[in-house]
């Protein structure tokens, strides 16, 4: 009997300082850009009316990437302005780079800060009176705020045991990384 119990003691104390450390790292969900990028397709083509209706901005073709080293994404897609008519008054494409937050409301990731960082344009000449920077910097805002980049689907969270932080979301080394609290921290 003491045997047993000794050797139960010795499991014990081995087996504390896995326990610990797997505690004190929490639950982790790794995301790269082709999973990103696959979910993002569902929420495309994006439609927003300009000039009270008379045209048109279409947002589509999201390409998500994630650079390494960094901390933030980026999104580029192509863009076209037409006018009610259907006549063509610009188009593009356009780079986005942003972080991403998490919204228990929606379950989702949603860009966070998006930064307008390149408009190329095909118009020649032609184009939005006032420009086209503010008007795609207003939809990709539209976006940020309504629309998640990628839901978590309830797969995703059954992964493993736990609840999401405030800033439980983190972009690093090409991947995104939801961090988890453990189940009982809750």
């Amino acid at each position: 009997m003491k045997s047993l119990f000794s050797r139960l003691t010795l499991l014990a104390l081995f087996s504390l300082p896995a326990l610990a450390s797997a505690a004190d790292t929490g639950n982790v969900l790794r995301f790269d850009a082709d999973q990103l990028q696959a979910a993002a397709r569902s929420g495309f083509p994006m439609e927003h009316a300009l000039l009270e209706g008379f045209a048109s901005l279409t947002l589509s073709d999201p390409q998500v990437r994630i650079p390494k080293p960094g901390e933030r994404l980026n999104l580029q897609m192509n863009y076209d302005i037409a006018l009610a008519s259907g006549d063509r008054l610009e188009n593009g494409n356009v780079v986005v780079s942003s972080g991403l937050r998490y919204d228990p409301g929606t379950r989702g990731l949603h860009l966070v800060d998006p930064v307008l960082e390149h408009v190329g344009t095909g118009a020649a000449g032609r184009g939005l009176p006032g420009g086209s920077r503010e008007a795609l910097q207003d939809l990709i805002r539209e976006y940020a705020n309504t629309r998640p980049l990628y839901r978590l689907s309830d797969d995703d969270l059954a992964q493993v045991p736990g609840t999401l932080g405030a800033d439980a979301v983190s972009i690093t080394d090409g991947e995104v990384i939801i961090t988890l609290q453990p189940a009982y921290a809750r």
